[in-house]
């Protein structure tokens, strides 16, 4: 069964009406209410241990919500997580790349999970790796990469897929000023 549901401009892409998260008796979300326009781009602050990373997997179905409403692409995140990661691109806290692949075989395979061919595979690979500027560095194992150019390649095996919706969790991290300031632009 395919399931979508349609997003217009005036339809949030991500909408949240008093999202909870519990852990026992510890509340790590607290009744938070947000939506996300298409087109915008939303962040979450706040300080270590404040629950932006929990609310983050609770939109991406990673982690149960305790109490609330969540929506995303106007499907409620409970019922059709797997449908709502199809679409959306994700960079983790922490680079959880396969040490045992090069740069370019990461992102292959990662790229094989949402059926493409191996011509759009071999083609988004070459755009991504290009836009993160990791091209000369393709044939490489991620652990002769700089953490830098490692977070770079979570990024771009975060678009492999062309997502409508791009979650990022401190995703500049390790990065130097240029390198930020480069992605930054590029995603904006």
């Amino acid at each position: 069964m395919q399931v979508t549901a349609t997003t217009q401009p005036d339809v949030p892409i991500v909408a949240a009406r008093s999202l909870t998260k519990r852990f026992g008796e510890y509340c790590a979300v607290d009744g938070i209410d947000f939506s996300i326009q298409p087109g915008k781009c939303f962040g979450f602050l706040g300080p270590n241990g404040a629950g932006k990373t929990t609310t983050l997997r609770m939109t991406m179905g990673l982690t149960p919500v305790s109490a609330g409403e969540l929506t995303v692409f106007g499907l409620p995140v409970q019922q059709h997580a797997a449908a709502i990661r199809a679409r959306t691109g994700i960079v983790p806290q922490a680079d959880n790349l396969d040490p045992d692949f090069t740069v370019e075989e990461n992102l292959a395979v990662y790229a094989s999970f949402f059926g493409l061919s191996g011509a759009e595979i071999d083609a988004r690979t070459d755009r991504l790796l290009e836009f993160v500027s990791l091209g000369e560095r393709r044939k490489a194992k991620p652990d002769a990469l700089s953490g830098g150019m490692q977070r770079r390649l979570t990024i771009a095996r975060a678009l492999i897929n062309e997502p409508e919706l791009v979650v990022l969790d401190e995703p500049t991290t390790g990065l130097d000023p240029q390198a930020r300031h480069v992605i930054w632009g590029r995603l904006t």
